[in-house]
């Protein structure tokens, strides 16, 4: 935790004397008698707490309540808390209940807390933050790009510049189609071990972060699946996330008798209000050497944290990341949830686990990503101004030099069964796309030579060529039916360069359509799902129900470019359901 974003408290004698007086009588009482400090002695002792022990505090849950020349007096912070200090051996003096530690830590810390969960990348890296849009050089390009395509449209014929721009858009989104075929060719053999499989006393603390906003609807069913998970209870740090203004997922959440392993954080209110911003502020209370991430509507599969343990301990020094594959309980509910899944097994199914075989740069997905808590640390953490969080930072792991790899294990979601839902959902993706290619580009050159040639293909290919097309789709779409039209009865004069141009077209139009339904298809055949020629024959038509998301995300990005559109859960007919193997969540 870097110092200069909390309080610099400093502890004189006199006052390390006062609160040694006032928690004197519990020093020789037996552990069973410890009395529990009250909330105004409990801020007493908080208050002196040196900097550099709050970040220490936080994770473990022992507060040093006082300093003696060779002994060191703590107070613990519920079971978990009172385990540590009996584990480290620590003298313990007091107890303090958990709900009132968060509840100081947050009057005392938390506006400093809140500033490096919001700030801290931008503070340290401004360059490698979405909190500016654009910076002074990329407008100056923007410009002269419109003022070339301007000037061509003035100095040379209207045709031939027509022409030019049409070519070159092309030849772009024929880059972009050619990493579906890239990742349809046979991947290389890994020869990086699959780890050993872990005995439970040697297996890492792993923390579990859930961020939950108005998610009450799915509640029950997300603690359900946390209560599966199949890893020693000892080395869960599970912290359910919720935003202090969020009421009524705060008594939601007060009406359940938790675990120990089980941490409710209060995120203070601020902007943005995102995701990755309360991911931040909760990742300075983390404990694990391992941490990942699930959503409320999230449904892990039991075994997935020891999947990861097992992968991580291979011995892959740069290994900082594993993606674990998504998927929908609720895949065939109508033809929206269909189009979504066949979109999630070419992503989840063949587009990473290719791009991790090549040792390319990764965009993670928003959830059961899997990460070695030092790297994250390391490199700031999430971006709170970036609408897919999650992309940036495999892009941002690659360009430190890290390795992401993928996982078998399977977290099945809940796809959106109602296009207004859908809309919003695919709108923030599409700005956050936008926003990462903004990011990444204000260095081209340097970015090249950090991810490679093809890892900078990768980039615009997962970023920009991603909201391009949906945002161009339906135009070059019209222009596509007209140039071929013009190929079916050519007039004698029509220009050969115009014939070239409308084969271009054609030819970028069915590949890109036939590349991405062989793509779903093989995706969809590898997870069992056969027979769904319908969804794939139909793909055109959800492009261009992208294509009115995409132009909204455009609106967005200029007015109001960190607000983030509200997915919401729990709509599907099918959230009660049974489980793969049978049982119910």
């Amino acid at each position: 935790m870097s110092t200069e974003f909390l309080p610099q408290h400093s502890t004189s004698e006199s006052q390390i004397s006062s609160v040694y007086e006032a928690i004197h009588p519990l020093i020789n009482v037996s552990p069973d008698d410890q009395a529990t400090l009250s909330r105004s002695l409990l801020i007493e002792v908080m208050q002196r707490v040196p900097y550099r022990e709050i970040e220490k505090t936080l994770q473990t849950l022992v507060i040093p309540v006082a300093w003696m020349p060779s002994l060191v007096l703590y107070a613990s912070c519920g079971s978990r808390g009172a385990a540590y200090a009996s584990q480290h051996k620590l003298k313990l003096v007091a107890k303090v209940a958990l709900a009132d530690f968060h509840w100081a830590a947050r009057k005392l810390w938390g506006r400093a807390l809140l500033r490096k969960a919001t700030n801290e990348l931008f503070e340290t890296s401004p360059q490698l933050s979405a909190k500016y849009r654009v910076t002074i050089l990329q407008i100056l390009t923007a410009l002269l790009f419109i003022a070339c395509i301007l000037v061509g449209f003035v100095f040379l014929p209207m045709s031939f510049s027509f022409l030019a721009i049409n070519a070159a858009a092309g030849i772009f989104f024929l880059s972009v189609i050619a990493l579906r075929l890239f990742c349809l060719l046979p991947e290389p053999r890994s020869r990086v071990p699959a780890g050993k499989i872990l005995s439970e006393p040697n297996l890492p603390v792993y923390t579990v972060l859930v961020p939950v906003f108005r998610e009450t609807a799915v509640l029950a069913q997300l603690l359900r699946a946390l209560f599966r998970l199949n890893y020693p209870t000892s080395k869960l740090d599970i912290k359910i996330i919720v935003e202090e203004t969020d009421l009524a997922m705060r008594r939601a959440l007060s009406s359940y008798k938790l675990p120990a392993h089980f941490e409710t954080i209060i995120v203070p209110p601020g902007v943005p209000q995102t995701k990755p911003r309360a991911l931040n502020y909760a990742l300075q209370f983390a404990r694990g050497s391992l941490l990942t991430i699930y959503d409320a509507e999230d449904i892990p599969e039991p075994n997935q944290l020891r999947a990861s343990a097992r992968k991580f301990s291979s011995g892959q020094g740069n290994l900082a990341c594993l993606q674990a594959k998504l998927a929908f309980f609720n895949a065939n509910e109508n033809w929206l949830t269909q189009q979504f899944t066949a979109e999630y097994a070419t992503l989840f199914g063949l587009i990473l686990p290719a791009l991790a075989s090549h040792g390319l740069p990764l965009p993670l997905g928003g959830t059961s990503n899997h990460f070695r808590t030092d790297v994250l640390l390391k490199i700031g953490g999430w971006d709170p101004y970036n609408m897919t969080e999650d992309a940036d930072l495999g892009l941002r792991l690659a360009r430190a030099g890290y390795r992401t790899g993928v996982i078998e294990s399977l977290t099945y979601e809940e796809a959106s069964t109602q296009y207004p839902n859908w809309f919003r959902q695919r709108a923030r993706w599409l700005k956050g796309f936008m926003q990462t290619w903004l990011v990444h580009m204000r260095d081209p050159v340097m970015i090249t030579r950090e991810l490679g040639l093809i890892g900078f293909w990768v980039l615009q290919s997962c970023t920009a060529g991603i909201f391009v097309s949906a945002l161009f789709h339906p135009l070059l779409l019209l222009l596509t039916i007209a140039q071929f039209t013009i190929l079916l009865h050519p007039s004698p004069d029509a220009s050969p360069l115009l014939i070239a141009l409308g084969g271009l077209n054609l030819a970028v139009f069915v590949l890109g359509y036939g590349v991405a339904m062989i793509a779903a298809n093989e995706a969809l055949r590898r997870q069992g799902m056969t027979g769904w020629w319908f969804t794939l024959a139909t793909m055109p038509f959800y492009w261009l129900l992208m294509s009115a998301a995409a132009w909204f995300a455009l609106w967005q990005f200029i007015f109001s470019p960190h607000t983030w559109n509200k997915t919401e859960h729990g709509l599907s007919k099918l959230q009660k359901r049974r489980s793969p193997n049978g049982g119910l969540y």
